[in-house]
């Protein structure tokens, strides 16, 4: 295990000893690689918000008890606490929670399980598109997935759009850090994905975790529809049974993601779907357990 890591995980051993033993559990599996890049992010973290590694935890934790709440309500209600975008979107311009809510899920990447497979997943993804015109990505939140995309591919360029001013700021400056002798053209833009004009297709289009943020997922994925070159590869993430404060679309099994896919007009080229316990699928829907499921869809 890398110093930074090896350092964070015993801060969070003093401040939260059953999380700790879950994080040591999720670590098993870990690769070298995946090792190097987590320290990465450790280190960008420390150096742009001047924090130590003992305030990065803290934030990761700040997450983690957001996300625990949410999970309290959600096992009594049977529901997410919020179902409009008006309801949570202050969440979006707040940035002390942005700041713990994108260094949580940034870490996250490669201190989870379920989201190092879904990393797996989409680099794999990536074989499949490697070059072409335009990456465009949707929601690109705490930059790894856009990073990720800029250093195992070569389009001529790379677009991305999010609502969170915080998360616009943290991906360029994340791609600055990780890319210092990036000779790639680029734009991060603070914009809404409706209100982006663009004036061609785009060669591949990925979008994570951003469905179960929005009241109307059907309407997203016919606009990427529309944006989306014909033979061009789709990748989307979302969540099944998660809550979290800003979840506001709740998907209860696989099927009605699946469903919604064949409705918006898209093939299910491959997918994968996990959870933290490691159930099997219609184990982890009848129990409520949080799920991640990332799909390569294609236009039909």
């Amino acid at each position: 295990m890398g110093n930074t890591t090896q350092e964070f995980l015993d801060s969070i051993d003093r401040k939260n000893p059953i999380h700790a033993k879950s994080l040591k559990n999720s670590l098993m599996d870990i690769t070298d690689e995946e090792i190097i890049k987590l320290e990465n992010l450790f280190i960008f973290y420390m150096q742009r918000e001047n924090n130590t590694i003992e305030q990065i935890a803290d934030k990761y934790l700040n997450k983690i008890f957001y996300l625990t709440e949410e999970q309290l309500y959600f096992t009594k209600h049977n529901k997410y606490r919020f179902s409009t975008f008006a309801e949570v979107e202050s969440y979006y311009k707040d940035p002390v929670y942005m700041s713990s809510y994108t260094v949580g899920l940034g870490l996250s990447t490669y201190l989870w399980v379920v989201h190092r497979e879904v990393m797996r997943f989409f680099c794999t993804y990536l074989q499949l598109q490697k070059k072409g015109e335009t990456y465009f990505e949707i929601g690109p939140g705490h930059g790894e997935y856009m990073v990720t995309a800029m250093q195992q591919t070569d389009f001529r360029k790379y677009i991305a759009v999010d609502i969170s001013k915080t998360s616009v700021e943290l991906t360029q400056h994340y791609i600055n850090h990780s890319m210092k002798t990036n000779n790639k053209q680029y734009s991060v833009l603070h914009e809404d994905f409706f209100n982006y004009r663009n004036e061609e297709v785009f060669d591949a289009v990925v979008m994570g975790e951003v469905l179960e943020h929005v009241e109307n997922p059907s309407k997203f994925l016919n606009k990427i529809h529309q944006v989306i070159s014909d033979d061009s590869y789709i990748f989307i993430t979302t969540a099944i049974n998660a809550p979290q404060p800003d979840h506001i679309y709740l998907f209860n099994n696989l099927n009605e993601i699946m469903k919604l896919f064949t409705e918006s007009n898209f093939t299910i080229f491959d997918y994968i779907a996990v959870n933290t316990n490691n159930v099997p699928i219609e184990k982890a829907e009848k129990k409520k357990i949080p799920i991640v499921v990332a799909f390569i869809l294609k236009k039909r």
